[in-house]
């Protein structure tokens, strides 16, 4: 399992360097930042790309991505740990990977029962989990109803909770590109 371990930790590196990225550089402070924001639009039933266009064998997780990334408006990864904890941008963004990961997690599940990509999944269902803690929390104008918690305390807890989520979803594209 030493590749998979490489492979979290470049993960980890990577989220490290893009989080450091966005502090400096320009003289702008983060929280003034305005970060590209990726459109969602109608609900995940109507986004989920066919699964095999010219074949009978279903496309792997690594041929469906670039497809579920467009159906779902993903250019990126998504970073929030930078922008103001009621960033509705940001919530855009994590509902879009949450949403990209569980209709991906549902395909794999549909079109390969055998538990191929048994590590693929898995890790898309953390993607979910990430993103639904980040919505019961209220970060990012995700709830629909006000949150619950001090606004003081989700100033620091929403970053941290989307840094996590955003580790969840560069181990999701990690155990995709390796298939």
């Amino acid at each position: 399992m030493l590749t998979r371990r490489f492979a979290l930790a470049l993960s980890a590196a990577a989220t490290t360097l893009l989080t450091l990225s966005a502090c400096g550089g320009d003289g702008q402070a983060a929280d003034d930042r305005k970060p590209t924001r990726a459109s969602s639009s109608g609900p995940a039933e109507s986004k989920q790309p066919s699964a095999a266009a010219s074949s009978d064998k279903p496309a792997t997780p690594a041929e469906l991505l670039p497809a579920y990334r467009i159906a779902y408006g993903m250019s990126s990864s998504p970073m929030c740990s930078h922008v103001a904890w009621d960033d509705p941008g940001c919530g855009k963004d994590l509902t879009a990977a949450g949403e990209l990961a569980g209709a991906m997690a549902e395909s794999i599940k549909r079109d390969f029962p055998d538990g191929q990509y048994t590590d693929v999944e898995d890790s898309a269902g953390q993607v979910v989990k990430a993103v639904n803690t980040v919505r019961k929390l209220g970060c990012y104008d995700m709830g629909s109803t006000p949150p619950k918690t001090d606004s003081a305390k989700l100033r620091e807890l929403c970053p941290s909770m989307s840094t996590i989520a955003s580790l969840a979803w560069l181990n999701f594209e990690t155990n995709v590109s390796d298939w």
